[in-house]
Formats: structure tokens, C-alpha cells, sequence
């Protein structure tokens, strides 16, 4: 029988959105220094904000006035991509040792093998998902985690992408981390981006990504975390417990 590496799983509480990136930080660097097992880890954001892709200037994108009148917090992703708003949504990381046995070297194939987890999961919840089809070498993963449209191997739920990630490496690890959407907060978005500051289109977005909910599917985001948790194991042959140091890691899910 085949040994089954053990991962480490995390499912925090909401949490401001500095803190979450300072989160993911800090677990990578933890897997880059080997003082921690690869982890698969599950939140949300209290209150909603605006992650800006590693190169965006909020200032040419972002009504910073109206995000403050609205309580959104603006935060920069360690990940490039364009603006994305954290709000009804579930958000998980994955992050693994640089060189990993489990993980392709190359990104659009690591990217497409760590969807299969989250596919898996929604399978098990009798929600049929597939991977947006390769658009051609070159092309790789330009969109980042906005949902405008459908990058290579993204995961779509009836032709609507719901799920948007974007990966980042660095010397000794691997960060990918995503939004699975609850709901689509368009009218939010409206009120926040500026008219040209960000290269698409509001209404092409409502005609090419969803949330869950949008398409009728009413999963608590325990139950999500659980089965896409569950889709990993199966995927990978891992399991999961929960580190000592963690006060919020799960350690009755297996």
C-alpha cells in the first residue's frame, strides 16, 4: 500500500485582509525554511477587500474614497493578476516545498493538477465542474484570479468561471491561492473600480463568471472547505492534521 504524505489543514476564522496575505506569507516562508509540512488552507475576509495583483497602482484602478465610504479594505496579493474583490466568497491556499514529487515543474501544469483537487470536492457535492480548455503556449495564466474571463485551466460550473487563482514561486516554495465564489458582487465592483482603471469589462464579467449560488447551488462554506479538503486527499493520496501551533487548524477532519 502507498504511503500517504501528511499535509497540514487550516480553516481560519474571517480575517482582515492584510492579515490573510501576512498569512500566506508566512506559511510559505515556513514550507521555504522546511520548518513546515506542505498546507492546504481555507478562509474568508471580515471586512470585504480588494486584493490588487503584485504590480497594479490602486491609485489608476481603485475609488479609494468610495472603498473606504463601503468599509472595503484595499491589500496587494504576493500573486500577480488584476484586481479581485474578497466578499461572499470561500478562499483557499495550497503550499508545497519547492521540487515537490506531487507537483509538475511546469506552472500551467501544477496549476491544472491543484484545480483537480477543488473539482474533485465539488464532484463530491454533485456540482459538475470542468477546466477552462488551454488557450496556447504563451498565453499561461495572464488573467490571474480575475474572473473576466476563463485563463487556461480554470475551473467553470456550467460555462461560468467560479474559481480564480493565481500562483506564485519563490526560492524553496509554491503559493497558489484562489476564490471559490459564493456570490458575484458585481454592483460592488461597480462602485469601486474606476471606469477605465482596470482592463475589463463589468458587463462581460456578469456574463462569464458566477457564484455558486448564482447558479442555485446553496453549500455552507464548512461543508465546501470539507469535500474539497477531501478531493486533495484523493487527488494527492495525502491526509491532513492539524499542527500543534495552531490554535484554528482542524483536527477532526481526516
Amino acid at each position: 500500500m502507498k504511503l500517504q504524505e501528511t499535509w497540514r489543514l487550516i480553516h481560519d476564522s474571517p480575517l482582515p485582509g492584510k492579515i490573510n496575505m501576512k498569512r500566506d506569507l508566512d506559511l510559505l516562508k515556513e514550507v521555504c525554511e522546511g520548518r513546515s509540512k506542505p498546507v492546504l488552507r481555507f478562509y474568508s475576509w471580515s471586512p470585504p477587500a480588494l486584493s490588487l495583483g503584485f504590480f497594479q497602482k490602486a491609485e489608476e484602478i481603485v475609488d479609494i474614497e468610495a472603498c473606504r465610504q463601503l468599509g472595503i479594505d484595499i491589500v496587494r496579493r504576493p500573486t500577480g493578476g488584476r484586481a479581485l474583490l474578497h466578499h461572499r466568497e470561500l478562499t483557499y491556499s495550497v503550499i508545497v516545498p519547492e521540487g515537490h514529487p506531487l507537483i509538475p515543474k511546469s506552472v500551467l501544469e501544477s496549476y491544472k493538477l491543484l484545480s483537480q483537487g477543488i473539482i474533485s470536492g465539488l464532484g463530491a457535492l454533485g456540482i459538475k465542474a470542468d477546466l477552462a480548455p488551454s488557450q496556447g503556449r504563451g498565453k499561461g495564466l495572464a488573467p490571474g484570479a480575475c474572473f473576466d474571463s476563463p485563463s487556461a485551466y480554470e475551473i467553470q460550473i456550467l460555462g461560468k468561471k467560479v474559481v480564480g487563482s493565481a500562483q506564485v514561486r519563490r526560492r524553496g516554495g509554491l503559493l497558489q491561492h484562489g476564490s471559490i465564489l459564493q456570490e458575484l458582487p458585481v454592483d460592488l465592483y461597480r462602485q469601486i473600480l474606476k471606469p477605465c482603471g482596470d482592463a475589463f469589462s463589468l458587463d462581460s464579467l456578469e456574463k462569464k463568471a458566477a457564484g455558486l449560488k448564482d447558479l442555485g447551488f446553496k453549500i455552507a462554506d464548512d461543508e465546501l472547505a470539507c469535500e474539497i479538503k477531501k478531493g486533495f486527499s484523493e487527488i494527492f493520496h495525502v491526509k491532513f492534521i492539524a499542527g500543534k501551533e495552531e490554535a484554528k487548524e482542524w483536527s477532526t477532519i481526516n
